[in-house]
């Protein structure tokens, strides 16, 4: 492709990039602790020429427009490769946890059809190796014929916790300019300032396997980021990061958010380069989001609400947030309505089920693989099961999110629960699962890891007391185990909630 060609994908974007500033670091993946430094660090070229090269190997392996791959990993270099990789040969990319039980695994894999998927090892059938794409030679992508658009650019597995595993497939295309808003060319990111190549840093701390910092990582690429990649979260080495890399760009998750604003340093921490937090609006307590405004300031935050299914999206900054605490905002392009359990229209200000529909016009924004379990009206309304309610300003507020929820003597936010449980003092990290209940069928479940030198013992009387101050009564964990360390708050609940399923 010479420089007259038009950009199609976000692939030639990134390709542009790479022969503008080949030089210039790109992607960082951060060692696993505060001390140990860079684990891998590729430039503009290494990025644009090391994916061409998987590329290659992947077409070897029968990988063509229209498939699908599958990535099993942690986050890692790998992982970017093979995304970037699949893209540029038309693939749509299957994120997958790399903790998941064999049965959910098999589930997935049924669903998706993959053609091939990246593991680890690379020991089963249709898998290849990490070691295989570290491996692969890099390849000038100008050798390769043009980057193909890959329609839907990924698949996401959806996160409820009482169904098996479903894939969601949104309508978001690798092309630039489509409908997902990805892939900007040139000008002032939505993030951060990016004018003359300024390389504003994005800081991803979420899991791959989630569409937060999936998507996210791939926007800042084809925005000119450079990005840094933190293999799991850790309060002190992401603020560690935040000073040393003078990151501008951070999106957060509750229970993340929380932990974060439990260490002991924040307060004497330099997050002056920081120009954007996008918070996951709905679950975040308010006591959190006052206090990232109190450290940042109110034009820094931006609260956003959405779903892998891509049915509607709201954001809202701090400072119009303080005018409307609790709110992700107005949604926008999109009509709302709140139903009832009956089905019928609620008043501004009653709670119900959120359905949303185009301006305009109907149309689906993803579908269900394998599955329709999408809740539908007539006329065009579509639900993901979120459930709110709107005021009479037009402001939505999330009560419960359909893939974030457990039925407990009512519906039970378990975000919301697990950043309650965060507040405690000697509380290091918490996962609220649903465990089979003969009265309640689900009974709420807290996995608690203590803080080093408390000790379990009275810590059962000590957070139910705790939890009576801020939950609702049927919210409140009926029960609590300790243990030394969770991997991470999400592998710990699903894993115990599919071994108490089975």
């Amino acid at each position: 492709m010479d420089e007259t060609t038009p950009l199609g994908s976000w692939l030639d974007r990134i390709d542009q990039i790479a022969r503008e500033h080949p030089d210039v670091t790109a992607l960082i993946m951060a060692g696993k602790s505060p001390a140990s430094g860079h684990r891998e660090l590729l430039t503009w070229r290494d990025l644009a020429w090391r994916s061409a090269g998987v590329a290659r190997l992947f077409a070897e392996r029968g990988v063509t427009l229209g498939c699908t791959v599958a990535i099993q990993l942690p986050n890692s270099v790998a992982f970017v490769l093979a995304t970037l990789a699949a893209w540029r040969l038309g693939a749509t990319i299957v994120p997958i946890r790399w903790d998941l039980s064999a049965e959910e695994r098999a589930q997935l894999v049924a669903m998706a059809h993959p053609a091939l998927i990246v593991t680890e090892a690379g020991a089963g059938e249709d898998e290849i190796a990490v070691a295989a794409i570290a491996q692969a030679a890099p390849v000038d992508p100008a050798s390769l014929p043009c980057s193909l658009i890959a329609a839907p650019a990924w698949m996401t597995a959806s996160e409820a916790l009482s169904t098996a595993p479903t894939l969601i497939a949104p309508k978001v295309t690798t092309a630039l300019g489509s409908a997902s808003g990805m892939g900007l060319v040139g000008g002032r990111s939505s993030f951060a300032d990016n004018t003359h190549h300024r390389h504003p840093v994005h800081l991803v701390c979420t899991p791959l396997y989630h569409m937060q910092g999936f998507a996210l990582l791939f926007r800042a690429l084809t925005e000119d980021f450079r990005v840094i990649v933190m293999e799991r979260f850790e309060p002190e080495q992401f603020l560690d990061l935040v000073e040393r890399e003078r990151v501008n760009f951070v999106a957060l998750v509750p229970a993340i958010t929380v932990r974060l604003l439990k260490s002991p340093t924040i307060q004497d921490r330099d997050l002056t380069s920081i120009e954007n937090v996008i918070l996951g609006a709905g679950a975040t307590p308010d006591w959190a989001i006052r206090a990232l405004i109190e450290l940042t300031s109110p034009e820094t935050i931006k609260l956003g609400y959405g779903m892998s299914e891509g049915v509607a999206a709201a954001f809202l900054r701090g400072d119009e947030w303080l005018q409307h605490p609790g709110s992700v905002g107005r949604p926008s392009g999109v009509e709302t309505l709140v139903v009832d359990a009956e089905g019928h229209t609620v008043p501004p200000g009653e709670e119900g089920e959120l359905f949303f529909r185009p301006l305009g016009g109907t149309g689906d924004s993803f579908k269900y693989v394998a599955e329709d379990e999408t809740h539908r009206l007539p006329g065009g309304w579509t639900s993901s099961g979120d459930h709110g309610r709107v005021d009479l300003d037009g402001y939505l507020y999330i009560t419960d999110r359909g893939d974030d929820a457990l039925a407990s003597g009512g519906n039970v936010f378990v975000s919301e629960v697990e950043a309650a449980l965060l507040q405690h003092s000697d509380v290091a990290d918490v996962a609220v699962i649903g465990l089979p209940d003969p009265e309640w069928n689900r009974r709420v479940h807290a996995i608690v890891q203590l803080r080093p030198g408390v000790d379990a013992a009275g810590m059962d009387t000590a957070l139910r007391a705790h939890a009576k101050q801020h939950l609702a009564a049927h919210k409140a964990p009926q029960s609590y185990e300790y243990v030394a360390e969770l991997a991470s708050a999400e592998a710990d609940r699903e894993r115990a909630g599919a071994k108490e399923a089975r």
